[in-house]
């Protein structure tokens, strides 16, 4: 396939607007398609390869950015895997036992998290994530690419001062916060799979609508926001949907369908 563009979908909020990575039937036909058209199709999503995978089949994408960059897959061939260091997870273990927030750990094949107290069931609850294992130490058996942290946003600037220069702390819920390695982000899998495949020159667009959406905006030719995104998301923007649609009618906004 010759590529002529290509094509960044986040998923919760924006491809799969109820976050239960159900994609709305009419645009199913579309991703089908886009091989088809020159189209570069690629998911860019905080969700990890055990959540997204029958998505990904559904849809036959080869080419997804998962984990927020921490694990990037270019037309079937992986190029990052970043694993966090122990002594770094220990470290904000430590500080989140301290002030009695659980943490979860994540890589491509599982999870779990040090513990489910009432904050953290609220959250799981709403990303349909059910039977939650609970392990502390699951850290120190697996590798583990991200972490989460379920906290209210008042609670948030302890990390903030402790690990600023260490880690992005990534807002993504009302009550769960991404913490990855200063440096990896949707944007730097972006630049580093379109320099894979020397694909630089082509008019590049996102489809989002959170925090961690943004710096996926900074990067593309072309952002599209959905109608309830974050208002500093629609405030870089290219164009914001009026209606619930908001992929189908970004794609017929910039005439890609």
């Amino acid at each position: 396939m010759m590529i002529k563009r290509v094509l960044f979908f986040d998923l919760d909020g924006t491809l799969c607007p109820n976050q239960d990575m159900q994609v709305a039937p009419e645009l199913i036909p579309l991703f089908r398609e886009f091989k088809n058209e020159g189209t570069l199709p690629v998911i860019a999503s905080g969700r990890s390869f055990y959540e997204v995978e029958p998505l990904l089949n559904q849809l036959e994408v080869d080419s997804f950015i998962l984990s927020n960059g921490c694990y990037v897959v270019s037309q079937g061939q992986v190029i990052q895997n970043y694993q966090m260091p122990t002594e770094l997870i220990q470290s904000i273990v430590k500080v989140a036992e301290k002030n009695q927030h659980d943490v979860g750990f994540f890589n491509q094949v599982a999870y779990a998290v040090t513990g489910m107290n009432a904050m953290t069931q609220s959250h799981m609850a709403t990303i349909h994530l059910d039977h939650t294992p609970i392990d502390p130490l699951f850290y120190q058996n697996h590798t583990t690419n991200f972490l989460n942290i379920y906290l209210n946003d008042k609670q948030e600037q302890i990390y903030h001062d402790l690990f600023n220069k260490q880690l992005n702390i990534i807002r993504y819920a009302p009550l769960a916060i991404d913490i990855l390695p200063r440096g990896i982000s949707k944007s730097q899998a972006i630049k580093k799979l379109l320099t894979s495949h020397e694909l630089t020159d082509l008019p590049t667009y996102a489809f989002g609508d959170q925090n961690n959406d943004l710096s996926m905006f900074e990067t593309v030719d072309y952002g599209i926001a959905m109608k309830d995104a974050i208002p500093e998301l629609k405030s870089v923007a290219a164009y914001t949907a009026t209606t619930d649609h908001g992929v189908l009618e970004g794609l017929k906004h910039f005439n890609i369908i």
